[in-house]
């Protein structure tokens, strides 16, 4: 008997809810007044957004140039330096070649029998020495 009596409460105050909340499930009743626009702050609302939006795009817009403009710079600075750096080992290997290319020739026209594979010279007594 209880469990009947309980179930029955229930979907009463469930019945009771719902007439509760019925009447705001309708317009306001700010709309149905004598000068009703469904519509009634939608162009308000609707030219604030949009600019709201328009100044989000030019936003949008300034970041994307500002990077592209970084990205730029840095490739340029990216490139410069790149370049520095080969021109620098570019001038320490010509450097070496030619102090290289110097040794040779000085030991060449010092001992004669020179041989640059193993940077010595024979001497007349048939052995090697390293060229100084």
């Amino acid at each position: 008997m209880f469990l009947k009596t309980g179930r029955t409460a229930l979907l009463l105050a469930a019945a009771a809810q719902l007439l509760v909340l019925m009447p705001y499930s309708g317009d306001a009743h700010a709309q149905r007044g004598d000068r009703y626009n469904p519509q009634w702050n939608q162009d308000y609302r609707d030219h604030e957004r949009d600019d709201w939006r328009r100044r989000e795009r030019e936003r949008e817009r300034d970041r994307e140039r500002e990077r592209r403009h970084d990205a730029k710079t840095t490739g340029v600075v990216v490139g410069v330096v790149g370049a520095a750096v080969v021109a620098g080992v570019i001038a320490a290997a010509a450097k070496r070649e030619r102090e290289t290319r110097e040794r040779a020739d000085y030991c060449m026209n010092r001992y004669g029998n020179y041989d640059r594979r193993t940077d010595s010279y024979r001497d007349r007594d048939g052995y090697t020495y390293p060229c100084r």
